[in-house]
């Protein structure tokens, strides 16, 4: 059997490792931080302290490679939601409707996540090296075959492997390491609304039974900068409130700052909730929110593939990271299972990796061009085809609200539990068209829906 390499003890190379321990010799997972025994914060994750969420491709992906997972996350007080009865969102075209649905999502912290899949992984044929960096690839142009590492002691030492799978996030030095081979430059699109969050813990008044995400969506398209809030219940009694704010929106990380923030949004629902609330930590503030697709299926040399965030890192403020990394792994699994564990398996694995990017990626990178001020390094998106995308994907918004066989189809494909061509369907299609029958709930009709909201926010 062969041997691979995994570069990144995050969840997208944990799982990564999870994938390929059925078809290896050997799994190593290369780890440059320490990796708690607890649900902690690690330096390593700094994002670790924003709201996070399982949507339903993501759960089901996570269950599929590590059964009995989401259930170990609901016993360790993650929170399990129906969408819409457990979600509260206010999207540019309107409030979530009450149709019935069978997408749902997963609230907890990121530390919780994190914890619970390496409790579930401790039985699978996967070794850690903490405190070890990675200084570049070994190989030539044509085939990847090991790395450089730097161990905590100061020496450096060549690890072998027939694969090597990148999974060391946004800030990802692949393309230089590949670079340094002798391999092409990496093609990359970048779209940058300049969105930056601040976040805060809170005790949850009463705690969290029942208790929906609430989300005011910042909504493209209006010539000034977007601002929303969100409201996740967590394990422990507690929400994580994140405020977002584009370019010459940006939330501050003062207390005044974050009052100001609040009182500004087009609806006060959040606002009250927080009034309501005690907070029990520090503001803390984050701007590394730039959407980045990597092409690596265009030409990496064999026995090299990447996965997750270092593929295509997205704005936050959509919810898809953990969910594609925990699919990105699936596709691994997917693609050994028919090929096994060889060196020129990386490019059949980074192919599926790119029909896994590519729908969120492409609602990431659409909704955030609707942003004043948004910056882009690929072609201007305002072509006849762009400009008919754009019109329809407002028309599909739209009819979501009203209904319910977009809403699920919407939804489904949101939660990246169905294929994007779902939105095209005929039946979807005609009923996005079509003159509009019915009214969207308004914001008193959809705050109504959650008693304890409406008790907390002050709204009836």
């Amino acid at each position: 059997m062969s041997t691979a390499l995994v570069l990144g003890g995050g969840l997208a190379g944990l799982l990564a490792a999870a994938a390929l321990a059925p078809h290896a010799r050997q799994v190593t997972v290369i780890e440059q931080g320490n990796l708690p025994d607890g649900p902690e914060p690690r330096r390593e994750v700094p994002q670790g302290h924003f709201g996070h969420i399982l949507l339903g491709g993501g759960a089901d992906a996570l269950d599929s490679l590590l059964p009995g997972t989401v259930d170990a996350l609901r016993a360790a007080g993650a929170h399990h939601r129906q969408i819409p009865s457990g979600l509260l969102m206010r999207l540019g075209t309107g409030w979530l409707p009450d149709h019935d649905s069978t997408t749902f999502l997963i609230a907890c912290s990121r530390h919780l996540l994190d914890h619970v899949v390496r409790e579930r992984m401790s039985g699978l044929a996967v070794a850690v090296r903490t405190r070890t960096s990675v200084l570049g690839l070994l190989g030539d142009a044509g085939r990847v075959d090991g790395v450089l590492v730097e161990n905590r002691d100061g020496t450096r030492e060549t690890l072998p492997a027939d694969l090597v799978v990148d999974a060391t996030g946004r800030h990802s030095r692949a393309p230089e390491w590949l670079r340094a081979l002798g391999s092409e430059e990496v093609r990359e699109e970048t779209v940058d609304a300049g969105l930056a969050y601040a976040a805060r813990l809170f005790d949850a008044p009463g705690g969290n039974d029942g208790f929906p995400v609430v989300s005011i969506v910042p909504v493209p398209g209006r010539r000034v900068p977007g601002r929303g809030a969100t409201v996740i219940p967590i394990e422990g009694g507690r929400w994580i409130v994140i405020l977002s704010g584009t370019r010459g929106g940006e939330p501050s990380r003062s207390e005044a700052g974050f009052e100001a923030f609040l009182s500004s949004l087009d609806h006060p629902v959040v606002h009250g909730l927080v009034r309501a609330a005690r907070p029990i930590g520090p503001i803390r503030t984050c701007r590394s929110t730039l959407n980045r697709r990597r092409f690596h299926e265009d030409g990496a040399p064999a026995g090299f593939t990447a996965v997750g965030d270092a593929v295509a890192a997205l704005n936050p403020v959509y919810g898809h990271g953990m969910t594609v990394a925990a699919q990105c792994a699936a596709a691994i699994r997917a693609v050994l299972r028919i090929e096994g564990l060889h060196p020129g398996v990386g490019a059949s694995i980074q192919r599926r990796v790119a029909q896994v990017v590519d729908t969120p990626w492409t609602m990431a990178e659409e909704q955030d061009r609707g942003f004043p001020g948004a910056k882009s390094n690929g072609l201007s998106a305002n072509g006849p085809m762009d400009r008919l995308a754009r019109w329809y994907g407002d028309r599909l918004a739209r009819a979501a609200l009203t209904d319910p066989a977009v809403f699920a189809a919407y939804f489904d494909v949101f939660a990246l539990t169905a294929p994007a061509a779902r939105l095209a369907a005929p039946a979807v299609a005609f009923a996005a068209l079509r003159p509009c029958r019915r009214r969207p709930p308004t914001a008193a009709e959809a705050i109504g829906r959650h008693r304890r909201v409406a008790e907390l926010a002050g709204h009836p």
